[in-house]
């Protein structure tokens, strides 16, 4: 479930503000300055609600983010093992939302950006037939030490040479607000499914109760994150690729508190950081490491490809 799915190509105007944009998901004229985030102005669009960067930072900058230091946590084993264990549990959470839509025992399944590989070590251990794309290359190590060499492949969706219509499922956990063109990453998915087949995405949501209540500090806010998706764009911009049967569920994820310490330590917001900071060191190790699950920013949905071209329509 790495967020390093990223497409290294660099956008036009990257680094300028090259006035007005259009909306990248409905192409209407609506979008209008919202705030600054970082230095970096975020556009809201009127019609669809999508927020997003303008202009994007450039592949430099994003390449200095996605280090090997980028996922949260202390830099010891111990830390990085209670991680894999919150990680491992919170793909069985998508799993049991994603196993219910696929009917077929021994589905295959394409996870793009699929970091160390814990839903698909779960997914395997369920029956289906796994493969990964990973943008960072110690974390595609890691997966293929755990599934076999070659079960994850280096690179992005755009990058990696895939088969047409060859895969049951494709999900994209916490990956596609960080791709430079979600239009180009989920007509790719549509082009990699058979008929009939599922996309599976992972995304913060601006119809998020932490997003409501947090508003321009909500922790989501962040460089690397170029796109922010309301229920209503992520329904057009799944549209646009020919997705049909929508389904929108509560985004649950498993974490500790000395996760969420962590998460609110390198993403400060106002309030809350001094006051998670200052109940850390009041609490014992078994209370620190004490699993949750807690729908928190995001928002799971998924979608269908048609069985057949003919039936082919918008949403």
């Amino acid at each position: 479930m790495s967020v390093l799915g990223a497409t290294n190509r660099v956008p036009v105007g990257s680094g300028v503000n090259s006035g007005t944009p259009e909306c990248p998901v409905c192409t209407t004229p609506n979008a209008r300055y919202f705030f600054t985030k970082h230095s970096y102005p975020v556009y809201r669009c009127r019609q669809c609600k999508l927020e997003f960067l303008h202009s994007q930072p450039d592949d430099g900058l994003l390449a200095s983010i996605y280090d090997n230091n980028y996922f949260l946590g202390e830099p010891t084993r111990e830390s990085a093992e209670r991680t894999a264990q919150l990680k491992s549990a919170t793909a069985c959470l998508y799993l049991d939302q994603l196993g219910r839509a696929l009917l077929q025992p021994d589905a295959s399944i394409l996870e793009v950006g699929c970091g160390n590989g814990e839903l698909l070590v779960q997914a395997r251990m369920r029956g289906f037939r796994v493969e990964g794309i990973e943008y960072s290359s110690i974390a595609a190590e890691n997966a293929n030490r755990r599934l076999g060499a070659g079960m994850v492949q280096v690179g992005t969706l755009d990058s990696v040479p895939l088969p047409l219509e060859s895969f049951d499922a494709v999900a994209a956990c916490d990956v596609i607000e960080h791709v430079r063109d979600p239009k180009s990453f989920v007509r790719r998915a549509y082009a990699c499914l058979r008929p009939g087949g599922l996309v599976f995405l992972v995304t913060p949501s601006l119809d998020s109760w932490s997003r409501t209540l947090m508003r321009q500090h909500w922790m989501e806010y962040k460089v690397e994150h170029l796109f922010y998706f309301s229920k209503r764009s992520l329904r057009l911009l799944l549209a646009s690729a020919g997705f049909q049967r929508l389904e929108f569920y509560s985004n649950k994820k498993a974490v500790s508190f000395e996760y969420v310490y962590h998460h609110f330590r390198t993403y400060p917001v106002p309030v809350l950081t001094p006051l998670i900071s200052g109940l850390k060191y009041l609490l014992s190790r078994r209370a620190l490491d004490r699993q949750w699950n807690i729908a928190g920013s995001g928002v799971i949905v998924i979608g269908q490809k048609p069985l057949s071209e003919q039936s082919k329509s918008g949403i």
